[in-house]
């Protein structure tokens, strides 16, 4: 059976990456001297990339939501299928890297050799800002992810059970309102699993009303959303911790942008959805080209605002290009018979 695409979740997926990429561009020839749009140093500019990861967290919970609302979920079916959406292309990309940056230069040479599994497992990025590491790729969000990933049977598991339910919703809310004032304040809550925890259970749920519309009233995930909205401006107001505002304003316009995006049809909506399949590898490979391959260049040119424009579609094209030669890469290797 053919899977039906929801247009809304490519549209999230694929209008959060261009900005996370955007951003990163803007901020690194900033960093490196290199003329860049003063918008990037703003707060709210830093506050629409934090709102765009909130977002990818978000539609994490709801395509696992979506997909296990509809079919019945099964643990090796399960890690299989989030390993493959992983670890063949993260690996793809890292360990030429490493080869190149640490065994031919000698990078990171005082970096134990064992903290190599931390990369092969996907958490170097997470991990780094507490221990050394060989981190490439990833970022901190690759690894955040897969421990989300991990937690996600436990959400579903808490589904089948009236008082199950409760936690899976009281404990994500619970987080969001303690976390900020637990965790050292050296430590920047929106990076942890525990910041990104309501974020992708929330999405969970928006993933179980995608799946059965008519079985909670139409009007429940735009209520939450309303209410989320409201929490944003209150927070704001308030003064409180950028978390707050950023967070449920990403939450509160998640399905909205949801139903926006499935207004595409035809053309463009097939476009967005190969686009958006092609996002993962994007957000893999975009920080290294640019800091490794645009950045010199730039800096080489004593770029202009007409430079910095073009490296920036440059920056665009060669991600999703890079993205998609992985892809077909990891579509053509042999199949173990």
């Amino acid at each position: 059976m053919q899977r039906k695409t929801l247009p809304g979740l490519d549209g999230i997926r694929l209008a959060a990456i261009l900005w996370i990429v955007v951003y990163h561009f803007g901020v690194e020839t900033t960093s490196a001297g290199v003329f860049s749009p003063g918008f990037f140093t703003t707060t709210f500019c830093a506050a629409l990339v934090q709102v765009a990861v909130f977002w990818m967290t978000a539609l994490s919970g709801a395509c696992l939501g979506l997909k296990y609302a509809r079919t019945p979920w099964h643990l090796p079916e399960y890690a299989k299928s989030r390993f493959l959406a992983i670890y063949p292309l993260f690996w793809l990309f890292f360990f030429p890297l490493f080869l190149y940056s640490d065994v031919l230069h000698h990078n990171n040479a005082g970096v134990a050799p064992w903290r190599l599994i931390f990369s092969a497992a996907g958490l170097d990025g997470y991990l780094q800002a507490w221990t050394p590491t060989f981190y490439k790729i990833g970022e901190w969000y690759l690894g955040c992810q897969i421990l989300l990933y991990c937690l996600f049977p436990l959400l579903l598991l808490a589904r089948r059970s009236r008082a199950g339910r409760v936690l899976a919703v009281l404990v994500p809310a619970l987080l969001w309102a303690a976390v900020p004032f637990v965790l050292p304040a050296t430590v920047d809550v929106y990076h942890t699993v525990c910041g990104q925890l309501p974020a992708f259970a929330l999405g969970t749920l928006f993933g179980r009303w995608m799946a059965a519309p008519d079985s909670c009233p139409r009007a429940l995930p735009w209520g939450v959303s309303a209410e989320l909205v409201c929490l944003a401006g209150v927070a704001a107001a308030a003064g409180l911790p950028d978390y707050y505002t950023t967070s449920a304003a990403a939450l509160g316009l998640f399905w909205p942008a949801f139903a926006l995006g499935q207004l595409l049809r035809g053309v463009a909506a097939a476009a967005a959805h190969r686009a958006a399949r092609l996002c993962y590898g994007v957000y893999l490979v975009h920080h290294v080209g640019i800091t490794l391959v645009l950045i010199p260049r730039l800096q080489a040119a004593q770029a202009g605002p007409a430079l910095w424009a073009a490296g920036l579609v440059l920056c665009l094209a060669g991600a999703f290009a890079a993205a998609w030669v992985g892809q077909w890469i990891l579509k053509h290797l042999p199949a173990k018979r």
